[in-house]
């Protein structure tokens, strides 16, 4: 039985695990030139569409015309959107919890079906002014194109999985300038674990993607802050700590309060008599006299976090701008509307951040000059809590402001919301969209593929026979110290080797959460 399985992968599957670091960095630049250029361009024209709508708004104030212009576009999108969902589902939302059903086996996206229509819905989407992101879009953007690429070389099941994370890491390098954060978001939040055969082509093609949004958009950093931040003192931390409780806390609100928005839609529906394809309509009729009193805050929210620390806004108006972000920010993503949630969960967190800071200086606590490192934490804090990847939000938010030296303050906040979290019960919010997304029984194929992973601890200097796997599960190689060995049952597996499974392709996620 073991025999026939093995016999039943195509070889070129195990020759991938010989893969030569040149072949890794070639397929890495393509992955990052590919994608690179697609999120490049969706960043592009979301950028410039998005200030056009901006200005209507403004113009409306004198001529209502424009106000007109606005309600036929937004008709427009929300049809067109409308057709391109109800054609491939899963171009709706994020995309980030349709990547990992992909990397975990359990889902296979059409990748030319997803990667013009995503394209097409998630500009028309996001740029109308919604506070929805493009992060997540562009994750998927990359992980599919990523899969292009792969299909295109023929390359294995294996080979095709690492294009399909570096494509993934590629699309969040682009969106924000993080390359670095790019491979770390897939580590933490996509593909869970780190091997040679992933690491080398993903930071390739993280570094190559930056490298071409560098070209289009310039050196300057995404949320380029102010150079000369007063370091607060050591007898000051004790307000790091408050501050990742607070956020936290705050974090956990959050992902509960995302994770219901589905359902409240299906109660409108019901209500409305609207099809699921339709649920945006109530977010475009919400966001118009938002955007007519208060254009500045429309969008995923990048203008608005490189305003906080240059306006000196009341704290009545951080508190009025963060409710009205929240509220909006659920209405616009619980729609379904092919857009993410990460730069505005950024902006929310950067706006709690500033009322801290903005507090602490009315109470003494700290100098104004101090005042922009609070909206910095606030970023990182919020969003490693609702993600469940500190490592990502501080080297995330390092990044896209462009300074390291805050690094150690990032990681106490970010480090402190991670554990309120956990100790609250929050789940990373992509894993339980995920949960939610798929039917509770996963159809089985017979399908098998191969799969490698690091030896962790939780197996590390035990037998193969002692491992307790599933009995359709096999170990096929080991890797020590860089050489390939056969395995049977009295193998001793030690930390640092990686293994390779044949496993059926639905249960890649639960084998590796059995292993690592």
């Amino acid at each position: 039985m073991e025999e026939k399985v093995v016999q039943s992968l195509p070889e070129r599957e195990f020759q991938s695990a010989n893969s030569s670091i040149i072949s890794q960095v070639f397929r890495g630049i393509l992955v990052g030139l590919f994608v690179g250029g697609i999120v490049g361009l969706f960043r592009f024209m979301i950028e410039k569409s998005f200030h056009w709508i901006q200005s209507l708004y403004e113009k409306s104030h004198e001529n209502f015309i424009f106000l007109g212009i606005i309600l036929t576009l937004y008709l427009l999108i929300m049809f067109l959107v409308a057709w391109l969902m109800k054609s491939d589902k899963n171009i709706k939302g994020s995309g980030i919890p349709q990547v990992e059903a992909e990397l975990k086996g359990l889902m296979s996206l059409n990748w030319w079906s997803v990667l013009w229509k995503k394209f097409l819905a998630g500009f028309l989407a996001i740029s109308s002014g919604l506070m929805l992101g493009r992060e997540g879009p562009s994750i998927q953007l990359g992980a599919v194109g990523g899969k292009g690429l792969a299909k295109w070389l023929k390359l294995s099941p294996v080979e095709e999985r690492v294009l399909i994370a570096s494509g993934a890491a590629a699309g969040l390098a682009a969106a924000f300038n993080a390359p670095i954060a790019g491979l770390l978001f897939v580590v933490e939040e996509v593909y869970r674990h780190f091997s040679k055969l992933f690491w080398i082509s993903t930071l390739v093609a993280s570094l190559v993607a930056n490298f071409v949004s560098l070209v289009i958009f310039g050196l300057t950093p995404v949320l380029d802050m102010p150079d000369n931040i007063p370091a607060m003192q050591l007898e000051q931390y004790w307000i790091y700590l408050l501050i990742g409780l607070f956020l936290g806390i705050s974090g956990y609100v959050y992902e509960k309060v995302v994770l219901y928005m589905p359902d409240l839609y299906k109660k409108i529906g019901k209500i409305l008599h609207l099809s699921p394809n339709y649920y945006p309509a109530v977010a475009f009729v919400f966001i118009i006299p938002l955007g007519y009193f208060l254009p500045q805050i429309l969008g995923g929210g990048n203008q608005l976090i490189l305003s906080l620390h240059s306006q000196n806004y009341l704290l009545t108006s951080l508190i009025t701008f963060f409710l009205i972000r929240f509220v909006w920010s659920m209405v616009s993503y619980g729609s379904g509307l092919p857009g993410g949630i990460f730069l505005p969960i950024l902006a929310l967190g950067s706006l709690l951040g500033a009322i801290v800071g903005n507090i602490c200086v009315q109470f003494g606590l700290v100098s104004w000059n101090q005042f922009p490192i609070f909206i910095i934490l606030g970023m990182s804090g919020y969003f490693g809590a609702i993600s469940k990847a500190p490592l990502t939000a501080m080297i995330l938010v390092t990044e896209m402001v462009g300074d390291i030296r805050n690094l150690m303050p990032i990681a106490i906040v970010t480090l402190t919301s991670y554990i309120i979290m956990d100790l609250l019960g929050g789940a990373p919010v992509y894993e339980a969209m995920l949960e939610r997304m798929l039917p509770d029984n996963i159809g089985d194929d017979g399908e098998t593929t191969l799969i490698e992973i690091p030896v962790s601890e939780k197996i590390s200097n035990r037998q193969v026979r002692d491992l307790n796997l599933p009995p359709d599960i096999l170990i096929v190689m080991n890797i020590h110290k860089g050489k390939k060995n056969t395995v049977n049952g009295s193998t001793k597996l030690y930390l640092g080797d990686t293994i390779y499974l044949v496993v059926k392709q639905h249960e890649i996620g639960k084998i590796k959460d059995l292993l690592l």
